[in-house]
């Protein structure tokens, strides 16, 4: 087209113009350094919410069965016989929240319970975390008394369920959205709480990519219970990373934003520079659209090459790090060796059209006043 090419030729003579060329270089790499700096930011964010949510994944089930209307599951039997059938390895749970309660201070506070994955060496033992033992003052060896809330008729009426155990050992808080206190063996479990050997939970583990076919088909064969994938068990964490993500992405856009303020300047004084050829260009018969078209493409030609040398620099820096481990992590201190960077293409593709249309808002009014300019007066200008 020809306004392309009187675009490119515009851009081309700019560079013999000392003070136009450097306004329109500051342009450029101020682009550039926007462009770099939001891919290297998202791709650290990518590479540190990639490795949450492999974490996620290894640690959590891929599948969560929890019963629909009653305190249990009645169809625990079927249902694990046949997750075992599709691929998975079922593991029946009972949790419940209690009573834990230390006779020597008389401190106590409300306790979550939940049976093992694994068996206790006795069923007087119990696991419980660091958090709430020091909450409690107990220790290894101590004894925790664990009211379970449910009673039992005696010959003094009804009595609230209770039981004393020992401490075999302490772990770390959990993580969960609901944590922890302590574990029991799922024996012991089901007769605290009175479940009649029934699980208040299933948790499923083994290939994730199959958990939606997998949900589909045991949700239809037992309607009685609610089937969770591990997208839907850690939602609220997916959609917090997802809103950070999108937090970063506007707060850094704006570097990119002030770089393309930069092009007002640069093509104000290219337009200054060019008013007797936009004269004679109107009177040979181009009108404003087409004066306009020409300055919106050498605003657009400035962006882009900006935003490619933004591209070059932020992938390549990216990829480097990476790659080569350039930035590593204290040992003990993190749970990553060194800082991840995952480049992924739709950000890659969002920042660049982002980075053009920031570019051609920019341009706009420059570029519309200079196709309101009279040709006559500009004519007389270059006499």
């Amino acid at each position: 087209m020809i306004e392309t090419r009187i675009a490119r030729r515009y851009l081309w003579s700019a560079r013999k113009r000392r003070h136009t060329a450097f306004l329109s270089s500051i342009s450029m790499l101020g682009l550039a350094v926007g462009v770099a700096t939001l891919l290297i930011s998202l791709a650290l964010m990518a590479g540190l919410q990639g490795q949450i949510k492999r974490r996620l994944i290894a640690s959590s089930p891929q599948l969560l069965i929890e019963p629909a209307g009653s305190p249990t599951i009645v169809d625990a039997d079927a249902i694990v016989a046949e997750s075992k059938r599709l691929g998975m390895n079922p593991i029946p749970l009972v949790t419940g929240i209690g009573w834990g309660a230390n006779d020597k201070v008389r401190r106590g506070r409300p306790m979550r319970l939940r049976s093992a994955a694994g068996q206790m060496r006795s069923d007087s033992d119990i696991l419980v975390t660091r958090d709430f033992a020091a909450a409690l003052s107990l220790n290894v060896g101590d004894t925790v008394t664990v009211v379970a809330p449910r009673t039992r008729l005696t010959p003094f009426g009804p009595m609230p369920v209770w039981r004393k155990y020992r401490i075999d050992s302490m772990s770390p808080a959990s993580n969960d959205e609901q944590p922890v206190d302590a574990y029991l063996n799922l024996r012991e479990t089901e007769s605290l709480f009175g479940t009649g050997g029934k699980p208040t939970s299933i948790e499923m583990y083994g290939s994730e990519d199959r958990a939606e076919e997998i949900q589909a088909q045991l949700a239809k064969q037992f309607p009685g219970v609610q089937v969770k994938t591990w997208k839907e068990i850690n939602r609220p964490l997916f959609l917090a990373l997802r809103l950070e993500k999108i937090v970063m992405f506007v707060t850094i856009s704006l570097i990119i934003f002030v770089a393309a303020l930069n092009l007002i300047s640069s093509l104000s004084m290219l337009i200054l520079e060019k008013r007797p050829s936009v004269g004679v260009l109107r009177t040979l018969g181009a009108t404003e659209r087409t004066i306009l078209v020409i300055f919106l493409e050498v605003g657009l030609l400035i962006g882009l090459s900006g935003t490619i040398l933004g591209n070059v620099f932020g992938l390549t820096i990216s990829w480097a790090v990476n790659h080569y481990h350039l930035v590593p992590l204290p040992v003990g201190i993190y749970p990553l060796a060194y800082l991840p960077l995952t480049i992924d293409p739709s950000d890659v593709l969002g920042v660049n059209i982002v980075a053009i249309i920031l570019s051609v808002i920019a341009t706009w009014y420059p570029a519309r006043m200079a196709s309101q300019l009279d040709p006559i007066a500009a004519i007389r200008e270059e006499a």
